[in-house]
């Protein structure tokens, strides 16, 4: 790409910037082929205009404003690629389905945008593969028509029979497919996997987990996954306290899910020898908080990254209500 991009270039992405969707239409119209190159951030027009709807692919998630999907519908109308992505393989369908925007997701799908990607030039890197990855369940299931890649995680997260991934008690070769693809950022560590049957059973948990389906969870279970198991940053419990999944984190502790668990979990640094408690108590989840108390957690147990409780974790996130919970609890 040029480091001096083309004067037309240039005004367009200060309109999607802006949201300024006449400016934007009239840029197009004097240069049509402005639509398919890329911006000085190495990202297309519709990238730009799709992670700008998204509030930088805000989790949880932001609307964006009217004059925001505006522009993507002009960028669409005017021809771009919806699969062309960043050198990273980082397309507009990746963004909508990281952030949970179904109505984005719909849109894209209709002008063409392939269910297939390469995220990290990963053959698992799929829309699906993030959606699933941060629990965007409903996005997920229209993205997964079919699934791309069909494989054991996948059809946990998504609530499917999973007979069909075994083969008498062992695991079939598709059960492995596309889990080159683990971590949705670069700010989560690598992982040296050696996909073995129990690491690939152990990560199906805990993306079922996630995405809240207990009759996935018990499968799994009674086949060999690990309750406690780490399988990447974060043992199932953790993952269904994310994904606020109480159903879930329910069925894991009567299942033997240990509440007290000290694990590394997150992006690089996020949780460091920290418990599922610390991470309810971050981010609000006070049905989660309430249980995990009531099912032994200590709320005592400090993390070892910042030396702090779980009632720190929530003073620090100015999350009010799990510190009022956790400084009311057994008065």
């Amino acid at each position: 790409m040029s480091e001096n991009p083309p004067l037309p270039l240039t005004l367009a992405v200060e309109a999607v910037r802006t949201a300024s969707a006449e400016k934007l239409s009239r840029y197009l119209r004097q240069a049509p082929e402005i639509v398919q190159l890329d911006t000085p951030e190495a990202d297309t027009l519709l990238g730009l205009a799709c992670r700008l709807a998204t509030g930088n692919i805000a989790i949880p998630a932001v609307a964006g404003t009217q004059s925001q999907h505006q522009v993507v519908d002009i960028i669409l109308e005017a021809g771009a690629d919806p699969d062309k992505g960043t050198p990273e393989g980082w397309s507009p369908l990746h963004t909508a389905a990281m952030s949970g925007h179904g109505g984005l997701a719909k849109r894209l799908l209709a002008a063409g945008a392939a269910t297939e990607g390469h995220l990290y030039q990963c053959q698992g890197g799929s829309p699906l593969a993030l959606a699933l990855f941060y629990a965007k369940t409903e996005v997920a299931v229209f993205l997964a028509q079919p699934a791309v890649p069909d494989n054991l995680r996948h059809a946990a997260a998504l609530g499917e029979n999973l007979d069909r991934f075994f083969d008498n008690s062992q695991l079939a070769p598709k059960a492995r497919q596309g889990l080159d693809f683990y971590r949705p950022l670069k700010v989560f560590p690598s992982w040296q996997r050696n996909f073995s049957g129990q690491e690939i059973l152990d990560e199906a948990l805990s993306w079922a987990s996630r995405n809240d389906q207990p009759d996935s969870i018990r499968y799994l279970i009674e086949r060999g996954a690990d309750v406690n198991s780490n399988a990447y940053r974060g043992t199932s419990l953790l993952w269904s306290i994310y994904s606020d999944s109480v159903r879930s984190a329910r069925l894991l502790l009567d299942l033997g899910a240990d509440p007290n668990l000290k694990h590394d979990f997150g992006g690089k640094g996020h949780g460091v020898n920290a418990t599922a408690l610390h991470l309810a108590a971050q981010f609000g989840s006070l049905k989660c908080i309430r249980l995990l108390l009531n099912r032994g957690a200590d709320p005592d147990i400090v993390d070892a990254a910042h030396g702090g409780t779980a009632l720190g974790w929530a003073e620090f996130a100015g999350a009010k209500e799990s510190v009022e919970v956790l400084r009311n609890w057994n008065r």
